[in-house]
């Protein structure tokens, strides 16, 4: 991982966007180095030291049936010709896409700790976030663009099986698909509101 300035650090956060699969170049990116980034992401907020993270890397098969299976979704019980193109397109889209890591939360509901704090799922989730943010930064560090999907493919019957989640619902959740490739565009920065539409200070 690259020493960054603090100056260097604020322009992550400000130039990191979403880039979406279909942007990314054909050169592969270095899977090695998004399990350093996801190493060291762990590092993040974790009230109870729970670490709720889960991950899975996936490979190119499992990329492929995932995006199948996102298809399907999208084409409906009933599929429309308007329904199959789409289901066709993001099938595509999702199962060609260079990288795909998908992170869940995992909380057991019927632990002693939830039981007592069932405010925990909530810490826990947020302690999540907190990690994905920080994992996002460290690729794009490492001119890996990403894009985080919440495309609820997980509600296929069959997603779990295909990535390989062990632990029922509620206590394994999905958070989010992490896709991601190499950059195949200078990434700019948006436009916020001004922070006094959302900032009361009191200083």
């Amino acid at each position: 991982m690259p020493d960054l300035s603090q100056h260097q650090l604020a322009e992550l956060i400000r130039f990191r966007r979403t880039i979406a699969p279909k942007k990314f170049t054909e050169e592969a990116p270095d899977h090695d180095a998004v399990i350093e980034a996801i190493e060291i992401a762990r590092n993040a907020p974790n009230h109870h030291r729970t670490e709720p993270c889960r991950f899975y890397l996936l490979d190119a098969e499992r990329i492929q049936r995932v995006g199948e299976l996102y298809g399907e979704l999208v084409q409906g019980d009933q599929p429309t010709e308007e329904s199959l193109a789409r289901g066709q397109k993001k099938a595509k889209e999702w199962g060609s896409a260079p990288g795909l890591l998908i992170v869940t939360q995992f909380t057991p509901r019927d632990s002693a700790l939830v039981q007592n704090k069932p405010a925990v799922v909530k810490e826990d989730y947020a302690t999540c976030c907190c990690i994905l943010q920080n994992l996002l930064l460290l690729l794009e560090s490492q001119d890996i663009a990403a894009k985080w999907s919440t495309g609820p493919v997980w509600e296929h019957p069959l997603f779990r099986e295909t990535v390989g989640i062990l632990n029922p619902p509620p206590d394994e959740e999905v958070v989010a698909l992490i896709f991601y490739g190499k950059h195949g565009e200078e990434p700019m920065v948006r436009e916020l509101a001004p922070l006094d539409d959302s900032l009361i200070n009191y200083r």
